[in-house]
């Protein structure tokens, strides 16, 4: 049976109302949004064979026997205004506070003390709640 799967900008906006942390598998998309170098920057980042599954399921298991009591979702990444569609990227949203020591475990698994990413395949990322909202906004009018 099929289900919905919202956008990390929608389940920020509409479900969890707060900063909210996620994690990517995709280090084409890290690249870029980290600005490092790339041999073709005109790579379209959201497409499957870009995803690292073999780091979301370690992630999984992670959680798992870590801190199974958080609440994962899946969640659509967030393509630029004007994209209908795309693929399901493995992106995950996790519920957990920023700055709780839940999230310094996570955190400290995947970024070292001076915040830089372990390994590009598996990179958390905190959007704002009014940084979504923003964009959700824009999104809406769009569509509209």
């Amino acid at each position: 049976m099929g289900r919905i799967i919202n956008s990390i900008t929608d389940y920020i906006v509409k479900i969890r109302k707060k900063d909210t942390c996620f994690i990517e598998f995709n280090s084409t998309h890290a690249k870029i949004a980290l600005d490092l170098p790339m041999e073709n920057k005109k790579i379209r980042w959201f497409e499957e064979q870009y995803i690292n599954w073999e780091k979301r399921e370690e992630f999984l298991q992670f959680m798992a026997e870590n801190l199974p009591h958080i609440e994962l979702n899946d969640v659509y990444d967030n393509l630029p205004v004007g994209y209908m569609e795309c693929p399901y990227l493995g992106t995950i949203a996790i519920d957990v506070d920023i700055d709780s020591p839940d999230y310094h475990v996570i955190n400290n698994r995947y970024e070292d003390e001076t915040g830089q990413p372990f390994d590009l395949d598996a990179i958390i990322w905190i959007t704002p709640y009014e940084q979504a909202l923003e964009s959700y906004e824009k999104r809406k009018k769009f569509n509209d």
